[in-house]
C-alpha cells in the first residue's frame, strides 16, 4: 500500500483541512508527551466488520471478520460465519448473500466469539498489541459486540474506538464526496468495492482508514489523542456554551431567545445546566439545533420542584409562543374526538369540543382527522349506525340511502325500524367499552381472513383502522379517571427531597404545594388542608377545557408511576387497570405498532 495511493488533495480540500486545525488561542498550555497518546505511525488497528440479521437488539450476528493493520501492512485476518437461532430474513439474504443453509453448518456464537477475542488479544511477532478498534459506522458494530460480550459474560478489551464514518464526515464533507457510505469512500481511495461480506468490507475499510489518516495529517492528525481534537464542536457553536454556564442544576424550562428577545426554542429538563450544555457538544447532531444556536443570544429559564411541572409548562409555552425551532407539540388543536350524538337517532361524528356531560359518549383523542375518520367509519359499520347527517324525527319517514340496501345501516329513516335502532343505541351507550372490544375482535378476524386469502393490501388498510381504534381506546381509558375527577390531590417526590402536591379538578391543575423532606406531620397536614381549599371547582362546559391533551397524557402517565402517592380523589372514575379494556390489550398494541413500521435493513455502514 503506497504512501499516497489517491490523488493529492485539491486546493479547496486543503483549505477545509486547515480550517479543522485548532485556533492558536485554543491549544491551551503545553502538556506532557504522554498526553499526546500513541503516534499513529506506531498504532496497531483492529479493523472489524459484522454482518447481521437486521437492526436492533434482537438481531443476531451472522458473520464476523477482522484484520490487524500495522504500519501500512495487514498482519493477519479473521473470518467466521455464525450460526443464528432464527432464520435470516429474505432481504438480508439478498443483500449479503449469506443464506440459512450456510449458517446451519457454522459454529455458534459461543464458539466463534472466543476465537475472535483471541485474534484481538494475540501477541503477534510482526505487530504490537491492538491500540484502536476501527469500523465504519462503529456504533453499529460495537453495539453488537458489547451485547455479545454481555451475553457470554466475556469483557471486551478496552481500546480507543475509531469510526471511519465520523472521521470521513469531518475530513471529506460534501461535496468532496457524494456521500459517506463505505462503497463511495472505497472508490474515492481506490479500494475494491465492498460486497456486504464481512472480510471484503474489512479490507475496504482498511484502505479507507489509511486514506483518512493520510488526509488527516493536513489537519494535525498525528497521535491517537488527535481523534478527540478532530471531534471538537465548531468554535461558533462551542462559544454558545457560556449561555447556560450559570443555569441551576434543577428541573425547569429553558427558552433560547434571539437578540430581539424572540423565543427560538423551548425545552424542559430534569437538570437545566446539563441539558442546555449538551446542545454545544458532539452529542447534538440535529442540524436545526445548530442553526438555532447560531441565532441564540440568551437563555431564559424557569425552575420547578419536579420535572413533571417543567414538562407541563413546556407544552404550555410551546402552544403559546410557537417557537420556530420546535417541531413537536406545536399543534395543540390537532386532536379529534368521536362523539355519539344525543339526537333522537344518534350517530358518530367528529368533534374537537364535546360538552363535559357527554364525556362518557366519546372515543379518543385521535392525533389526526384521518385516523379519527377511519375509526368513525369503521365503528359506524360495525355497530350499523347511520352516517347520514339528515334530521330524523320519530314516526316521520326520511330519505333513505344505499346503505340500507347494503345492510350497513339499521335505517332509522323508516319509522317501523326506529324503535329497534333506539334500543340498539341505548345498549351501545350503556356498554360502550365492551362494544369497542367486540369491534376489535371483528377487525382482527377480518385481517386474518384477508391474510389467508393473500389480500395483503386490504388487510393493511384494516390493520391501520384497528391500530387507531386500539390506541385511541387505550388513551381514553388512561385519561378518563383524571378527566372525571372533581377533586384529586397526588404527591410526587421532589428533586431535592420533600414532596410536591398537585391539586387537579377535571384534568386541570388548580393548585400546587410543597413540603420539605423533614417536615413534621402537622406541617404536612396543614399544607394539604390549605391546598384542599381550592375545591370545590365547578365542572367545565367542555371536556378538557383550558388544558392540552398532551398535558393530560403526562399527568395520567405520572399517576401510574412508582413513587406517586394519591392523597385524595373524588370523581366518577376509578384509577385501576381494567381487566377487560383497551389497556389490557398491551400485546396487541405492541404488535400493531411493530407491524406499522416498514421493514428496513442496515445500509448506512456500507
Amino acid at each position: 500500500m503506497s504512501a499516497q495511493f489517491f490523488g493529492p488533495p485539491s486546493r479547496a480540500l486543503r483549505a477545509h483541512l486547515n480550517a479543522l486545525l485548532p485556533a492558536t488561542n485554543e491549544t491551551g498550555p503545553q502538556g506532557e508527551f504522554s498526553q499526546l497518546g500513541s503516534p499513529l505511525s506506531d498504532c496497531c488497528f483492529l479493523v472489524v466488520d459484522l454482518e447481521t440479521t437486521g437492526m436492533g437488539s434482537e438481531a443476531e450476528i451472522t458473520e464476523i471478520a477482522a484484520a490487524r493493520y500495522y504500519k501500512r501492512r495487514l498482519c493477519g485476518t479473521f473470518r467466521s460465519l455464525v450460526q443464528t437461532r432464527r432464520p435470516i430474513p429474505p432481504k438480508i439474504v439478498a443483500l449479503t448473500g449469506i443464506t440459512n443453509s450456510m449458517i446451519l453448518a457454522a459454529d455458534s456464537l459461543e464458539e466463534v466469539f472466543p476465537r475472535f477475542l483471541s485474534f484481538w488479544r494475540a501477541h503477534c511477532p510482526d505487530s504490537p498489541p491492538v491500540n484502536a478498534l476501527v469500523a465504519h459506522n462503529a456504533s453499529f458494530d460495537t453495539g453488537f459486540l458489547r451485547r455479545a460480550a454481555k451475553r457470554l459474560d466475556t469483557p471486551l478489551p478496552s481500546v480507543l474506538t475509531v469510526d471511519t464514518l465520523a472521521i470521513a464526515r469531518l475530513l471529506l464533507p460534501r461535496p468532496f464526496v457524494a456521500n459517506h457510505r463505505l462503497a463511495t469512500l472505497a472508490t474515492y481511495f481506490g479500494a475494491e468495492k465492498p460486497t456486504h461480506r464481512a472480510l471484503d468490507d474489512v479490507l475496504a475499510t482498511v484502505t479507507v482508514l489509511q486514506g483518512l489518516l493520510d488526509l488527516g495529517e493536513g489537519a494535525g492528525l498525528t497521535h491517537t489523542q488527535d481523534f478527540q481534537v478532530l471531534k471538537k464542536v465548531p468554535r461558533q457553536v462551542r462559544a454558545k456554551k457560556v449561555l447556560g454556564a450559570k443555569l441551576p442544576e434543577r428541573p425547569g424550562v429553558y427558552i433560547f431567545e434571539d437578540a430581539k428577545g424572540q423565543p427560538l426554542y423551548v425545552g424542559s429538563a430534569s437538570n437545566l445546566r446539563t441539558r442546555v450544555g449538551s446542545y454545544t457538544t458532539m452529542g447534538e447532531k440535529r442540524r436545526q439545533m445548530r442553526e438555532m444556536l447560531a441565532a441564540a443570544c440568551r437563555i431564559r429559564h424557569l425552575c420547578f420542584p419536579h420535572v413533571l411541572l417543567a414538562r407541563l409548562k413546556e407544552l404550555e409555552l410551546i402552544a403559546q409562543l410557537n417557537p420556530p425551532f420546535n417541531r413537536a407539540s406545536t399543534r395543540p388543536d390537532k386532536y379529534w374526538l368521536i362523539e355519539l350524538t344525543s339526537e333522537d337517532f344518534p350517530r358518530l361524528k367528529l368533534s374537537k369540543r364535546v360538552k363535559y356531560d357527554k364525556h362518557s359518549r366519546i372515543l379518543g383523542p385521535f392525533p389526526s382527522h384521518k385516523s379519527a375518520e377511519q375509526v368513525r367509519r369503521t365503528l359506524s359499520q360495525q355497530w350499523r349506525l347511520r352516517i347520514c347527517t339528515q334530521e330524523i324525527s320519530p314516526g316521520i319517514p326520511a330519505d333513505n340511502c344505499y346503505l340500507e340496501e347494503l345492510g350497513a345501516c339499521s335505517a332509522p329513516c323508516h319509522p317501523q325500524k326506529q324503535a329497534r335502532y333506539t334500543q340498539r343505541v341505548v345498549e351501545l351507550a350503556a356498554n360502550k367499552p365492551a362494544a369497542e372490544l367486540d369491534a376489535v375482535d371483528t377487525l382482527l378476524t377480518k385481517i386474518h381472513n384477508l391474510a389467508d386469502s393473500e389480500e395483503y393490501e386490504q388487510a393493511a388498510l384494516i390493520r391501520e383502522q384497528l391500530s387507531s381504534l386500539v390506541r385511541a381506546g387505550a388513551e381514553q381509558e388512561l385519561l378518563a379517571p383524571i378527566l372525571g375527577a372533581a377533586e384529586l390531590i397526588f404527591a410526587l417526590p421532589a428533586a431535592h427531597g420533600g414532596w410536591v402536591y398537585l391539586a387537579i379538578a377535571y384534568g386541570k391543575i388548580v393548585g400546587t404545594a410543597f413540603t420539605c423532606s423533614n417536615a413534621p406531620k402537622i406541617a404536612v397536614d396543614k399544607t394539604l388542608a390549605a391546598l384542599a381549599e381550592v375545591f370545590p371547582v365547578s365542572s367545565p362546559q367542555f371536556l378538557a377545557q383550558d388544558v392540552l391533551w398532551e398535558q393530560l397524557h403526562l399527568l395520567a402517565q405520572q399517576l401510574y408511576q412508582p413513587g406517586t402517592r394519591i392523597v385524595k380523589i373524588h370523581g366518577k372514575e376509578n384509577f385501576a387497570w381494567p381487566i377487560r379494556g383497551m389497556l389490557s390489550r398491551t400485546q396487541l398494541r405492541q404488535t400493531l405498532n411493530q407491524a406499522r413500521k416498514p421493514f428496513t435493513f442496515h445500509l448506512g455502514k456500507h
